[in-house]
């Protein structure tokens, strides 16, 4: 048999700790170490049983004296045995946990009864739609699974429509109580829920829930400018409540499609658009995409490639003004030539000046200095 622990080790005080000193060392660690804070975790439930033997035997006066002089074996050959003398734990536990297991267990099971279970849940729905819808704005029609009151009980879960019974299990206040150990535990009622009153001839066509599912065809409007991930929120379209209560939301989320041409950053919008060298190098014109159609630009002889045009208020609206479009260009090369062709560009490098390439004769300056 394992040699028992000393007890003024095992609550972490001293030999000389004052009474209130060893009762807020065990309060600290019966805390950490309770069942019903460790479910199912056998270590910490002996534990648990270890430091409340310590602090029966050190917050009794006659017992710490006892202890103090003869050890383990003042309480004969079989020690200390907290089955059989635990008594005053029991009469001093509000003193020394005061509200805090109070406060814990109404968390724990009484939670549901707080969050005001006869209003209807809220549904949240999903829908892709195109970038350029989601710039303009549009309507989307969407089908919709919500609970509706029972056409049958008109939503009082009743068969003859009667009233409610009070709950035989909780006698009418929501909750039940069970003892675990010492502690005595305020449970919701499993039977009623919480409500304290059951249906004594459940409607067969809602089964007594008062509800049930009926899908519905629903209009969404989409404002212009909605942004990927946005959910809108129709108030009261959502879950009809339970035995009267308010109805919940429907919340339907907007996820905007990738576009072929454009990204958006914000409210403005940017997209790629290629040119030939010979346009970048002479200049020209160009179209490009809107959301309104195509449109024609200007390109500057000697454009380089990742250069910007900035096109006024072609972007996302936001209130009266608009974001811009911002039109990347990029120079493309050509990928095979044909015998004219490859004449022209050898007689070109022939006669080509590297003045004109800045960048070319900034490399080789430096290339040629390392």
């Amino acid at each position: 048999m394992a040699e028992k622990r000393d007890y003024y080790e095992i609550l972490g005080v001293s030999k000389n700790a004052t009474i209130d000193e060893i009762k807020k060392a065990y309060r600290e660690l019966a805390l950490k170490y309770h069942p019903d804070r460790n479910p199912g975790n056998k270590e910490a439930e002996e534990k648990f049983k270890e430091v409340t033997e310590a602090y029966e035997v050190l917050s009794d006066p006659e017992k710490r004296k006892t202890y103090d002089q003869f050890g383990h074996a003042g309480f004969g050959p079989q020690g200390f045995d907290w089955r059989q003398d635990f008594g005053r734990v029991r009469m001093d536990f509000s003193d020394l946990f005061g509200d805090f297991f109070s406060d814990f267990f109404s968390d724990i099971f009484g939670r549901e009864e707080r969050q005001h279970p006869n209003r209807g849940e809220d549904v949240e729905m999903r829908i892709s739609i195109p970038l350029r819808d989601a710039v303009k704005g549009t309507e989307r029609t969407i089908n919709v699974s919500v609970y509706e009151h029972c056409p049958v009980c008109n939503g009082t879960g009743s068969r003859s429509k009667k009233s409610d019974v009070e709950c035989l299990q909780c006698h009418g206040t929501g909750k039940v109580m069970y003892q675990q150990g010492f502690i005595t535990i305020s449970q919701v009622c499993p039977r009623c829920h919480g409500q304290g009153t059951v249906i004594p001839d459940p409607c067969m066509n809602c089964r007594g829930t008062g509800r049930v599912r009926v899908m519905h065809r629903i209009n969404v409007k989409i404002p212009a400018g909605i942004e990927h991930g946005t959910s809108l929120r129709l108030k009261g379209m959502g879950n009809a409540g339970i035995r009267g209560g308010s109805r919940g939301d429907l919340y339907v989320t907007v996820f905007v499609e990738q576009d072929d041409f454009f990204t958006r950053k914000g409210y403005d919008l940017y997209c790629e658009v290629p040119i030939t060298v010979t346009t970048a190098v002479l200049g020209g014109e160009i179209e490009i995409p809107t959301l309104s159609g195509k449109v024609k630009a200007k390109v500057s002889p000697g454009t380089q490639d990742g250069t910007i045009l900035r096109l006024k208020n072609l972007g996302v609206p936001r209130g009266s003004i608009r974001g811009h479009l911002f039109v990347v260009l990029r120079v493309v090369m050509p990928r095979a030539l044909s015998r004219e062709e490859r004449r022209l560009w050898e007689q070109l490098k022939s006669i080509e000046d590297e003045r004109n390439y800045p960048e070319v004769t900034k490399y080789k300056q430096k290339l040629s200095g390392s």
